[in-house]
């Protein structure tokens, strides 16, 4: 199967790099458009009229001076133009992308672009601590390239939704089982400002994790299980809201003269 590989966190990354080296080991064709350097945090971003540097580190790799879902429509649109890929793949992510984080994610971000191209897109992330040893990590990483594996494997028999990504959180240790998880679960947070000098700020988030329903992600985690969720790439409702009507038509008598 012809892969491409996109994430946030460069294309250097541990978690990007573990995840070809198992696609590559299953004869799977493999490239990478990946970022310079870090871009967390960047969700569905794109570059739009200003130039984008990029680099052709190999014959599979290239590394884009831009945001993750800039990677994705370059890879896409241009650089594997003529050979397409069949699959889509945003990571291995270092941390977790459950509940409301996915609104963030530069990973899930990628994955959307891939998915509003008309691609299969899987999102991965693995939950991993800063400051987890690379001893730690390296497990981590392998444990959920080794899901990902499986699940890439069985795509033919996965009715997919039209429009929609798929997510993979992976608990980065042994895991209980493989569940279907509605992604929520994280609290709202509310950002951490803290003014570095005057006039210059630097913005954080305190901590999320909220253990509940069983049924969604981030639970599903914590307890040790892989949650895998379905995304919807386009943001518009499935259906229509009868209060919106109510509502424009009060706006259409309000207008008649």
């Amino acid at each position: 199967m012809r892969i491409l590989l996109c994430n946030d966190d460069g294309y250097e990354a541990l978690g990007i790099l573990t995840l070809a080296r198992h696609l590559r080991a299953l004869q799977h064709e493999v490239y990478v458009v990946a970022p310079s350097a870090e871009r967390s945090g960047q969700s569905h971003a794109m570059t739009f009229f200003r130039p984008i540097s990029t680099s052709r580190i190999d014959a599979h790799t290239w590394a884009v001076q831009g945001t993750p879902a800039d990677c994705a429509a370059l890879a896409l649109h241009h650089f594997l133009k003529a050979t397409p890929p069949e699959l889509v793949i945003s990571g291995i992510n270092h941390g977790l992308n459950v509940g409301w984080d996915v609104n963030y994610s530069g990973t899930v971000g990628a994955a959307t672009e891939a998915g509003l191209l008309g691609y299969k897109a899987i999102a991965v992330s693995v939950d991993l601590q800063r400051g987890t040893p690379l001893a730690l990590q390296q497990d981590a990483f392998d444990r959920a390239a080794q899901l990902t594996c499986r699940i890439a494997a069985s795509l033919d028999h996965l009715d997919w939704p039209t429009g929609e990504i798929l997510n993979i959180n992976h608990p980065g240790v042994e895991v209980r089982g493989v569940v279907q998880a509605a992604c929520a679960g994280y609290n709202m947070h509310v950002p951490q400002i803290i003014n570095v000098e005057p006039d210059v700020y630097m913005m954080g988030g305190s901590e999320r994790v909220n253990r509940g329903d069983p049924s969604q992600d981030v639970t599903a985690v914590l307890e040790g299980y892989a949650a895998v969720s379905f995304l919807r790439a386009r943001q518009s409702s499935p259906s229509l809201s009868p209060s919106l009507d109510a509502l424009l038509e009060g706006l259409r008598m309000d207008a008649t003269p």
